[in-house]
């Protein structure tokens, strides 16, 4: 089989850093974003991995111009993986505009903008019946499902994110193109750091200036600052493996029916279950009153055809 191309974005670092260097290793080609990609990776660029300077906050113009340029690097894509995020912590109520607008856009928007300026040409490659399906990778959290307290606006964007990847999979799986959200648990990673050299990391702003938080803000960073490595059980090496063969249908992910949203880390897997758990009791309490507010003489029966398009197992095929 000829060499993958891969685009992937936020590998400076981290889960990104570790990606590149494995799909290389797996044989495919990739092209490496991020911003100052060259100065940050120049000495990794060989004949498989190329780099693209992309910020995920430039624009819907700038990412429909990087997105042609990318493609005509190797002649083609196979596999996109929005991998740039950002992360931090700060209470809800002194969340200005500027830190909300950076957390969405680097997290939601600009992932968006990039899929959608390169949905046309992964169309179009695969207009012939023989051609290969396309893949569209998420890096998203597990907080999207379990948001923690002054993370309101990170687990706010990574849960719109991965509701968006669920929906935009029912909407290209029948075209060949797949999608999936990694929703990943604790990583030794970089978010919370500055993005570049210069900037302010948003974490070190977290404790505000109201007092009345101050309590909450403590207990919450006391309990990862006590013991940090019991809350990033992850290997970065090892979910980069993981990623890669979800997005290729190999190892772990061999013989399995294609998953929209794939939990990394026991954390995630934990604290998720719990959350699925205490929905379920939470909605059951709560039926009659969700019933109740259905008009006189319905039924209260959904119409099957409206599951099967809402189902995170049946959408989409």
């Amino acid at each position: 089989m000829a060499p993958l191309v891969w685009l992937v974005t936020g590998t400076t670092s981290g889960i990104g850093r570790a990606l590149i260097e494995h799909i290389v290793s797996r044989g495919d080609k990739v092209i490496a974003s991020g911003r100052k990609i060259e100065e940050r990776l120049g000495s990794l660029k060989s004949e498989s991995l190329a780099l693209l300077e992309l910020d995920m906050t430039a624009g819907p113009a700038a990412m429909a111009d990087k997105v042609k340029e990318a493609w005509s690097i190797f002649g083609h894509i196979d596999i996109l993986l929005n991998n740039a995020g950002m992360s931090a912590m700060r209470t809800a109520e002194e969340s200005d505009e500027s830190y909300i607008s950076k957390m969405f856009t680097v997290n939601l928007f600009g992932p968006m903008q990039l899929t959608q300026a390169l949905l046309p040409y992964l169309r179009a490659a695969r207009s012939g019946a023989a051609a290969a399906p396309a893949r569209i990778g998420f890096t998203s959290s597990s907080t999207a499902w379990t948001p923690l307290p002054f993370m309101a606006h990170y687990a706010a964007s990574k849960a719109a994110l991965s509701a968006y990847v669920e929906a935009l999979h029912k909407e290209v799986a029948p075209l060949g193109i797949d999608c999936v959200a990694f929703e990943c648990g604790g990583f030794p990673t970089h978010l919370g750091q500055p993005r570049a050299e210069g900037e302010t990391a948003f974490a070190s702003e977290s404790s505000g200036g109201i007092a009345a938080y101050a309590p909450g803000m403590a207990a919450l960073g006391g309990m990862f600052m006590a013991d940090p490595m019991a809350f990033m059980p992850g290997d970065l090496g090892k979910v980069a493996v993981g990623m890669v063969d979800v997005l290729k249908r190999e190892g772990v992910a061999a013989g399995r029916p294609w998953a929209v949203r794939v939990l990394f880390g026991s954390d995630a897997f934990d604290s998720v279950r719990q959350k699925c758990d205490e929905m379920l009791r939470l909605t059951g309490e709560w039926k009659d009153v969700s019933y109740g507010t259905d008009r006189d003489g319905y039924a209260h029966v959904t119409r099957r055809e409206y599951l099967e398009f809402v189902s995170i197992l049946e959408g989409g095929k």
